[in-house]
């Protein structure tokens, strides 16, 4: 096999191997072992395969024989079609005869759910661990590798191919069925795969590490993954940092619960950061397309597996070429739908196109060219040439082709999408509406990945150039942890720690907080406002309010002190026929004028410490405006996040006020990375910011465990 798992060589092993022992393959009907010895013979593997039963039965003509330690020689690879029951024993018996390396294909272990599936796998895992016995599976339908070629599955798929083309898509799926599924899909279109790996129970390999070991395999192009869940999140997201940092895009649907990522209640957090929004952010950091599909799926895969790596797009920009007006209006609003623009083209670009193009036809983006452009031979004959000046406009990024039928002229339509994809140097996408027979299939033999719905190259295209724009933001930032007296402030081991302490935690880090000093009595809050400077703002302090403008423990805008006694007995008298145990009443300081984010924090039980950036104050929930990633975040990395938010042209008219509060929002995430306790959330609403400062106003801190 032609690879490079160099880091991964156990992988490696598994899915080249030089020989193959297939246990429980006998010529009774229906026999998965059988089927999968005649699939291996049928698809050429070059090396030897041994079928084995207890009565030594030929199988497909080859010889049986009725054990792995009677082989002629170490297999490298075992292929278990036996029970469940026994797969334990088989593992050991492999072991004590060298073979280390297998493919169980049986059910009824862990994913059962029953106790004795359960206890099945434990003594299977177990034999593996004692043995250092590498295996593919449980529950699974095997792998193809047309490198080799090894068909060490019995997907029932490969009953209606007669060959099995190599290409450059990998398919790793914890579905057999999604996986066999989208393979059938992909040499349907007239494409080909590199791998395909049911990863089933994953004893010993997972997930992550086929991602891996994809990631760096010199044949892989592009990474189809279905995924249902993950035990180890940081295992699996360094296999999709793996696979970014070696250029291999990942297209992945990601479907079932992973782990409940519940966050506190009592913060804004909790209702704005879901479980499945830390999975998509975690996605989006490692340039993950995430589809939600097979078809959507194998649409990116086989456009990316065609497109060279160079030839990404650079902008969301999208030229539309088509041979009528009513496809280009259609085609521009899906442009819209999937994030990307149709700028006008230059008027340098209109002078040159215009004498190339019938005179009935539109110089504009899209390019209406009318039918009139296929049946007149000369317009046909500069058609190339005039796409190529299309190409060549500074705001073009990309190109969609659409060709309506058209049978008559099959071959010079054709002629033009193959030497348009083979010599632009920008993305095009072709689509071609009620083919003429055989179309599509002759440009698949080209290496182009032609749709008929013109939706679907154009959610293509947005998806991939979203991925070009998610791989150049910055990755996270190194631990620079600061270091903090955690018992001095947070005492406490749960629970809801009050925004004095909150505020005096951000400031011992080095934050900016809102002047402020906790009063427990008229006076005392008249004489702190004095010291600090009106106007100021008065809020009640216990551990049963966390939202105190809802509770009625709240008042702004107090310009004396006699403002500040008043609203204190106010609010002091509010707070006892309410029943609320006040701590006291923090006097602070108005930060006036700039814009307002949420800055906030929490631990993820699967990934870790994440941080999320968005729209503050008032308008948090009425909004959802944010934006999530993995913590520490960088300056850099921080900025990015501000400018994803949708509403940020509303936060801050100007770029540069970025700065102040990127600074607080990297500084936070490393206190966040920083703090002990398993389950938190921590979060500042608003920050006020403006190119001078980003300042904490509100804080609360909720400890979970």
């Amino acid at each position: 096999m032609k690879a490079n798992y160099l880091a991964t060589p156990d992988v490696a092993r598994l899915l080249a191997p030089r020989s193959i022992v297939v246990i429980g393959a006998s010529d009774k009907p229906g026999n998965l072992g059988a089927d999968t010895v005649r699939r291996l013979l049928r698809f050429k593997y070059p090396g030897p395969v041994w079928p084995v039963n207890r009565s030594q039965e030929p199988v497909a003509g080859l010889p049986a024989f009725d054990s792995v330690a009677s082989l002629p020689a170490v297999a490298d690879l075992a292929i278990m079609a036996i029970p469940a029951e026994g797969l334990a024993q088989a593992v050991r018996d492999c072991a004590v005869a060298g073979t280390l390396f297998g493919v169980a294909y049986a059910g009824g272990l862990a994913e059962s759910g029953s106790p004795e599936g359960i206890a099945l796998q434990k003594e299977l895992e177990k034999a593996c661990r004692e043995t250092g016995f590498t295996l593919c599976g449980p529950n699974c339908v095997g792998y193809i590798n047309t490198a080799v070629p090894v068909t060490a599955t019995f997907a029932t798929a490969l009953h209606e191919v007669e060959t099995l083309p190599a290409g450059s898509i990998s398919i790793v799926s914890q579905s057999g069925g999604v996986a066999t599924t989208a393979m059938s899909i992909i040499l349907e279109a007239g494409f080909g795969i590199r791998a395909l790996v049911s990863s089933g129970n994953e004893v010993t390999v997972t997930f992550a590490d086929y991602i891996t070991a994809l990631a760096r395999d010199n044949g892989t192009r592009v990474i189809a993954a279905y995924l249902e869940g993950v035990p180890d999140g940081p295992a699996f997201a360094e296999s999709l940092a793996e696979a970014r940092r070696h250029g291999k895009p990942v297209v992945m649907i990601k479907s079932g619960a992973t782990q409940a990522s519940a966050r506190a209640a009592l913060a804004h957090t909790g209702s704005l950061v879901g479980e499945d929004r830390v999975f998509d952010a975690v996605l989006k950091e490692a340039g993950v397309i995430r589809v939600n599909s097979i078809e959507e799926m194998v649409d990116v895969c086989t456009f990316l597996s065609s497109l060279p790596p160079d030839r990404m797009p650079k902008g969301t920009g999208i030229g539309i070429i088509t041979f009528g007006g009513g496809n280009g209006v259609l085609a521009a609003d899906q442009a819209d739908q999937y994030g990307l623009t149709t700028p006008p083209l230059a008027p340098e670009t209109v002078e040159k196109l215009r004498p190339m193009l019938v005179s009935v036809a539109s110089a504009a983006n899209p390019v209406d060219l009318t039918p009139s452009t296929a049946f007149r031979p000369e317009a046909l004959a500069r058609l190339t040439d005039a796409i190529r000046v299309v190409a060549a406009d500074p705001a073009i990024h990309s190109l969609m082709f659409i060709a309506a039928s058209l049978g008559s002229k099959a071959q010079e339509i054709g002629d033009i999408m193959i030497e348009l994809h083979r010599t632009l140097t920008i993305p095009v996408s072709t689509c071609w509406a009620s083919p003429p027979k055989g179309a599509i299939a002759r440009l698949a033999q080209s290496g182009i990945a032609a749709c008929v719905e013109p939706a679907r190259g154009m959610r293509t295209m947005g998806l991939i150039t979203a991925r070009e724009k998610a791989v150049t933001r910055p990755v996270r930032a190194a631990e620079n942890m600061p270091k903090i007296d955690w018992a001095r402030f947070v005492p406490e081991l749960t629970g809801v720690i009050t925004e004095d302490r909150c505020h005096a935690l951000l400031a011992a880090a080095g934050l900016q907080t809102a002047p402020g000093k906790l009063a427990r009595s008229p006076d005392e809050a008249a004489a702190i406002a004095r010291d600090i400077g009106m106007p100021v703002v008065l809020k009640g302090i216990s551990v049963s309010v966390t939202h105190r403008a809802a509770a009625g423990l709240l008042a702004i805008n107090l310009g004396s002190e006699t403002d500040v006694s008043e609203a204190y007995r106010k609010l002091d008298a509010h707070a006892s026929a309410s029943g609320h145990k006040m701590d006291g009443f923090l006097v602070q300081g108005m930060a006036s004028g700039g814009s307002e984010l949420l800055v906030a924090a929490f631990r993820d039980p699967l990934f870790g410490t994440m941080v999320t950036v968005g729209v503050g104050g008032g308008m948090t929930e009425m909004v959802d405006d944010v934006v999530t990633q993995q913590a520490p975040v960088s300056h850099d990395g921080a900025a990015s996040m501000i400018a994803r938010l949708r509403n940020v042209n509303k936060l801050a008219p100007h770029e540069a006020s970025a700065n102040k509060a990127a600074e607080f929002i990297a500084a936070f995430s490393q206190i966040a990375v920083a703090a002990p306790w398993k389950r938190f959330t921590f979060e500042v609403n608003p920050v006020k910011w403006t190119p001078d400062r980003a300042v904490a106003v509100d804080g609360l801190l909720v400890i979970e465990e």
